[in-house]
């Protein structure tokens, strides 16, 4: 056993091998496996009775293809996604600015009631938000019974509950890297540009806001790749016409149970979600790194 240690010890690529070896595995099993089955699935070489054929096909692509809703599904999930990011950034930027810059003490315990909310279970805080944004909830309630509106406001079932939820359930994954960056910014560099005669806004434009681009880019990828393939939410508080990309692999999947069209859909919208953010780290997250 000594000798064996003192060998592992000795020996690089046995060391990083070892640590390597059991999350590999684990991504190979749970993750790329899957992956792949979904693959095999989309270029049709599974057939009805799961045997593995090699014969693939392009049919389940060219039948997505020329699906005359895909477009607009697709559209309309890049809708929900951006408006969900740029209302996350315009609601958490100032959170994360305050703490980071404002906030002298304590600013642990600020991060920790943020997120306090967060530690519930996602599908339980939809629910919640579906009890505050029904007609009978009790703000709609008490603005009727106080006169300021007639009739109760309604919003389940909108785009806009479709969005005010994601905005809720993502906001976090926005606030936690922008305040991570924020926090790590060089806090001479603002000194130095109000000693130059600099005002606070053009500090803000010229100095903090740039620095401040890898906190935005991790913030844009946190929250717009899970939001833009989301099927949860609107599932619960949108109707038929808010249907995203995620609703529709969902229904093909457990209600039409057609595995090879909902295959070659997942992979299609993988590949377009993939090459998105692929251009945006190019042209947008590099020069932000390089600021």
């Amino acid at each position: 056993m000594d000798t064996l240690l003192k060998y592992i010890r000795r020996n690089v690529k046995v060391k990083v091998t070892l640590l390597l070896a059991p999350p590999l595995i684990f991504l190979a099993i749970w993750f790329y496996a899957p992956f792949m089955i979904v693959g095999l699935y989309s270029f049709d070489m599974i057939n009805i009775y799961r045997e593995i054929t090699f014969t693939p096909s392009l049919t389940h692509y060219s039948k997505v293809l020329s699906w005359t809703g895909a477009a607009g599904i697709f559209l309309r999930s890049l809708y929900f996604a951006g408006v969900t990011v740029a209302l996350c950034l315009l609601i958490g930027y100032p959170v994360a600015y305050y703490i980071s810059f404002k906030v002298k003490k304590y600013k642990d315990l600020f991060i920790i009631l943020f997120i306090i909310p967060f530690w519930v279970s996602f599908l339980l805080r939809t629910y919640a938000m579906m009890s505050i944004l029904d007609e009978r909830s009790i703000f709609n309630t008490i603005l009727v019974s106080i006169g300021l509106i007639n009739s109760p406001i309604k919003i389940m079932y909108t785009d806009a509950a479709v969005i005010l939820v994601m905005v809720y359930d993502y906001l976090v994954m926005m606030v936690l890297p922008l305040y991570a960056n924020l926090e790590k910014l060089d806090k001479s560099l603002l000194e130095a540009a109000s000693t130059l005669g600099a005002d606070p806004v053009k500090t803000f434009l010229k100095v903090t806001l740039p620095l401040s681009m890898p906190g935005i880019m991790a913030g844009f990828l946190l929250v717009f790749i899970p939001s833009v393939g989301e099927f949860v939410i609107p599932e619960l508080v949108g109707g038929p016409n808010n249907y995203m990309v995620g609703n529709i692999i969902y229904e093909i999947f457990m209600g039409a149970r057609h595995w090879w069209t909902g295959s070659a859909l997942s992979m299609l919208f993988i590949a377009f979600i993939l090459s998105l953010v692929i251009v945006y780290v190019r042209r947008v997250g590099e020069r932000g790194l390089a600021i």
